[in-house]
């Protein structure tokens, strides 16, 4: 199981991810492999799409997301929280995202160096 931050998701959309990230995606579009996207990753992809620092149909995203089963929405909730309050020294996103990955035991599909160096979650961006 992986859990997808905002750059692997937006970088999977606009299809300029790395190979073995690439590979991830492609087992998820064929049902072999879930990959999960926090709601924060979400909000945060909506702001920035909002504030124009990026082309993105937002709408044509969540439609991605919604005709593909593995590709799981996974929601902001009080077990999450409970994780998050735990993790320190990082963004609140990011928090988030770690504690997320965290409690689902899966891997981080992340280019972000700070989460990689820290061992908090296993990761992958290559």
């Amino acid at each position: 199981m992986f859990v997808a931050d905002t750059h692997a998701l937006i970088w999977y959309i606009l299809k300029k991810v790395p190979s073995k990230t690439r590979e991830i995606f492609k087992l998820a579009e064929k049902g072999a492999v879930d990959v999960c996207i926090p709601t924060i990753v979400l909000a945060e992809l909506f702001h920035i799409v909002n504030k124009g620092k990026i082309k993105l149909d937002y709408n044509e995203v969540l439609q991605i997301i919604d005709e593909n089963p593995n590709l799981v929405v996974v929601s902001f909730n009080y077990k999450i929280l409970r994780e998050f309050i735990k993790i320190k020294n990082f963004e609140l996103h990011d928090s988030i995202i770690i504690a997320t990955t965290k409690l689902l035991n899966a891997t981080l599909i992340t280019k972000d160096r700070e989460i990689r160096l820290s061992k908090l979650v296993n990761t992958i961006w290559d």
